[in-house]
């Protein structure tokens, strides 16, 4: 048996080009979909059930994998750890999977906006023009075509990523909107987070370094130069409360992951039938 899934695995895994390989992508995609058929078929009080079943399976394979290095005594290998590039392909595969269906979500709605010309159709026009735009700069660039990779790095670097470096300056506006609000002095909390934020703005600044340029380099008083006040408030203090914060949300993150594991999750989504 374990002799045969090798062979299975070892054949699915083997490159392929040329015809093969869209004969072995067609096949792929008509062997998920007829599993999306079955699924889709079953009862919708059954299907549930084995949507969680799979769900606990994989939850179950990657715990036992990481908690439990199982080593067969006669080979001298790790079994479930063997199996773990065939499951991390698998993950992508899905990830794909999810992916297309985000797409096909962003089309649907943009579409309808276009077809109906309604509020701001003009953004949606722009997303097809730029999604279809880069998507065939892209595969054309793969495929070697002479001047595509430059057309594809005026798309990608020049408009994309100055898109975005836009985008990100303009939350600078938000930030500065939320630290005036917070910083207003309320309680004695506040009143400390506004000192500590301008021992921090002073010590960032050539302005805050002359301020307390007159005490010494070095010995007991250097230590209450406004460069290294600040230098210890974020390596002590707000190292601190960040390690703090990181480890709750790990936590957070290990409960959901749990009750997600064993389908306890619930919410307009997890409530709903399949």
């Amino acid at each position: 048996m374990g002799q045969s899934l090798h062979h299975i695995w070892t054949w699915l895994a083997m490159p392929r080009h040329g015809l093969a390989l869209a004969v072995f992508i067609i096949g792929a995609l008509g062997i998920g979909a007829l599993f999306l058929g079955i699924l889709c078929s079953v009862p919708a009080r059954f299907r549930k059930g084995i949507v969680m079943a799979v769900t606990f399976i994989g939850g179950l394979y990657l715990s036992l994998e990481f908690l439990v290095p199982y080593k067969n005594v006669h080979t001298g290998k790790y079994p479930l750890t063997e199996v773990m590039p065939t499951v991390a392909n698998l993950e992508i595969v899905i990830g794909c999977f999810a992916l297309l269906l985000g797409i096909w979500n962003l089309f649907q709605i943009h579409g309808k906006t276009l077809m109906k010309f309604g509020k701001d159709w003009y953004n949606s026009a722009i997303f097809f023009l730029t999604f279809f735009s880069i998507a065939i700069l892209g595969f054309l660039r793969d495929k070697g075509v002479h001047g595509t990779p430059e057309m594809f790095s005026i798309l990608f670097s020049g408009f994309l990523l100055s898109l975005q470096s836009t985008t990100f300056s303009l939350i600078a506006f938000y930030i500065v909107s939320a630290a005036y609000r917070a910083f207003r002095i309320r309680s004695a909390e506040a009143g400390f987070m506004m000192v500590a934020a301008t021992i921090i703005m002073l010590a960032l600044v050539p302005v805050g370094a002359l301020l307390t340029a007159w005490l010494p380099e070095t010995g007991f008083l250097s230590a209450f130069r406004l460069e290294r006040i600040g230098y210890w408030i974020l390596t002590s203090p707000n190292m601190a409360a960040q390690r703090a914060i990181a480890f709750g949300v790990a936590v957070g993150a290990l409960a959901t992951g749990l009750r997600i594991w064993l389908s306890l999750e619930r919410g307009s989504f997890f409530d709903r039938q399949l």
